[in-house]
Order: structure tokens, then C-alpha cells, then sequence
């Protein structure tokens, strides 16, 4: 597995103490998830969604051990909705989203919180556990998201070397738009 840099990793460490003392489940998404599952991109944030009915003991939790930027909410724009808010830790920025909702031109995802979770794999960074989004989930996501084609592409050459999990693919593709279930499969067809 791919080393974090430093301070990042260190954020990420103290992320997983504070949420495992308050006993809530979460998933790593977002550029660090991509980067721990060898995508070649630079993880620039920590995007944590957490289980829904404790997003606001974690926004508690948080806004008592670091900086906020702010305090969740919910939220929501024509791409995203969900309870969000963004802190800081060791000058990483640290997002936090409950019940997210990916709307683009091709319809919406809802996020299942227990399905992602099921699906997503355990990795120790540090001295630490955490549940990293599959690359299956990461690249139905980033197909709803206006200018993530190069982040596609690399989603793409990273399952081109690790290979598909089928049952993690259908499971998302079963919660995504028409749209983007073709558009996926048509990208995996051409590119792996």
C-alpha cells in the first residue's frame, strides 16, 4: 500500500481516534481514498462520509477537538446534497458528509451509507484501521461529477491492474441512473 504524506497521514490517524472514541462508522472517499487504492493522484483533503443518525454528535466531537470551518449542516447545490461540514486538522482540511446525494446532467445517486461501508476495504495507514470507498463506488461517482474525466481515467488504469470486483460494481450500478450505468459500462468496456 501507498504511503500517505506525513501531515496527512497524521490527520488521517487522528480522524479515525476521535471518530472510533465516539463509536461511529465511517468511509474514507474523495482524492485520499483514490490515492490509498493507487490512483495517480496528489490526496489533498480528508472526505469522510459517516453514518447518518450521528453526523451531529460528530460535528460536536470535532468542533471541540479542532478548527472549524463549518459546522454541518445540511446542504445541498445542483451537484451535492447531504449534512456537511469541514474542519481542520493539522492544517488538512477534513470534509464530513451524512446522507449525500450526487446529482449530475444524467440523474442522481443516493449514497447507501451500509452499502458502501459493507463494500469498502479495510486498510491500516498508520496505526490505524479505515474503511477506504472501492474503486468500483469511485467511479460511478465521478461520472455524475462535471471535469472528473482525468479522474476517471486513472480510476480506470488503477482497475485495469487490480481488476473489477463484479458484486461491488453491480451494487452501485444498481443504485445509479440508466445514464450512468451505460456510461460506465461502456468505459470499462473500452478501457479495460
Amino acid at each position: 500500500m501507498r504511503s500517505l504524506p506525513p501531515r496527512l497521514a497524521e490527520a488521517l490517524s487522528r480522524v479515525s481516534r476521535i471518530l472510533t472514541e465516539v463509536s461511529v462508522r465511517w468511509v474514507l472517499v474523495g482524492s485520499t481514498a483514490s490515492y490509498l487504492n493507487d490512483v495517480e493522484v496528489k490526496p489533498k483533503d480528508i472526505d469522510i462520509i459517516v453514518e447518518a443518525d450521528k453526523v451531529y454528535e460528530v460535528d460536536k466531537v470535532f468542533a471541540s477537538s479542532s478548527r472549524v470551518l463549518r459546522r454541518v449542516k445540511y446542504s445541498s447545490s445542483s451537484l451535492y446534497s447531504s449534512h456537511y461540514g469541514v474542519f481542520e486538522i493539522l492544517n488538512v482540511k477534513v470534509e464530513i458528509m451524512a446522507d449525500l446525494k450526487i446529482c449530475g446532467e444524467p440523474g442522481c445517486l443516493e449514497v447507501d451509507f451500509e452499502e458502501l461501508y459493507r463494500c469498502s476495504r479495510s486498510l491500516r495507514v498508520g496505526n490505524v484501521n479505515i474503511k477506504v470507498a472501492p474503486l468500483e463506488w469511485q467511479l460511478v461517482a465521478n461520472t455524475l461529477i462535471p471535469g472528473k474525466k482525468e479522474r476517471i481515467m486513472k480510476i480506470l488504469e488503477a482497475l485495469r491492474t487490480k481488476g473489477v470486483d463484479t458484486e461491488i460494481l453491480n451494487s452501485v450500478l444498481s443504485r445509479a441512473p440508466p445514464k450512468v450505468r451505460r456510461r460506465v459500462l461502456e468505459l470499462l468496456s473500452q478501457h479495460l
